[in-house]
């Protein structure tokens, strides 16, 4: 029999569960394979590229907080207080743009790298808001993907859109963000991104 209990906890687990799905860390690294995947010749750059992205975008920035965790310069990992965002988020910036110019420098295909660029300047937004509001980097960098694929591999990705109010539900039920910084990251990062992207050469 299914308790009250229990029918009272769906919606904290949902909300949980799609927190986890559309985490900052791992939703880059699956647009950069899909993005990876239209534009490489060989798998063999296709995994470089991958990799290099993967470890930059996420494997050194999650190392780089459990690092602050272990030191208690953060007081957890999901970085729930926005006092304790900058530095994390300044030194994901730094390894986007180190991993970025590898890329560049190693000639991976400008779509790559033009990327990584709209990763770089979304960082550099929020880093510069984030001092002041703690705006959500579930919605902003989710929609910010979603805008990386529609403008460099198919606009039939646009439908990907949808998951973003289900996004801001989670993070507004979790009490992690209001509805506004929901809204605002979502807005401001397709915005942000589709600029950046509007500035992309044919070629490098």
């Amino acid at each position: 029999m299914i308790t009250r209990s229990f029918l009272s906890a769906i919606p904290a687990r949902i909300a949980l569960g799609i927190s986890i799905i559309f985490s900052p860390f791992f939703v880059p690294i699956v647009t950069t394979a899909v993005v990876v995947e239209k534009y490489a010749v060989t798998r063999q750059e296709a995994l470089l590229w991958l990799a290099i992205l993967a470890m930059f975008v996420t494997v050194l920035p999650v190392l780089c907080i459990g690092i602050l965790f272990r030191f208690s310069r953060v007081s957890d990992w999901h970085l729930n207080s926005k006092e304790e965002r900058l530095l994390p988020l300044c030194l994901t910036l730094g390894s986007m743009i180190i991993g970025t110019g590898i890329l560049y420098y190693i000639e991976a295909e400008h779509q790559i790298v033009w990327a990584g660029i709209a990763y770089i300047a979304n960082s550099v937004v929020f880093s510069a808001i984030t001092p002041m509001w703690k705006i959500s980097f579930h919605s902003s960098v989710t929609t910010g993907c979603i805008t990386v694929l529609v403008v460099l591999v198919n606009a039939q990705f646009g439908w990907l859109f949808l998951f973003i109010p289900l996004i801001a539900w989670a993070r507004v039920y979790r009490k992690r963000h209001t509805l506004l910084q929901t809204v605002v990251g979502a807005v401001l990062a397709a915005g942000n991104t589709a600029l950046v992207l509007h500035f992309m050469p044919n070629s490098l």
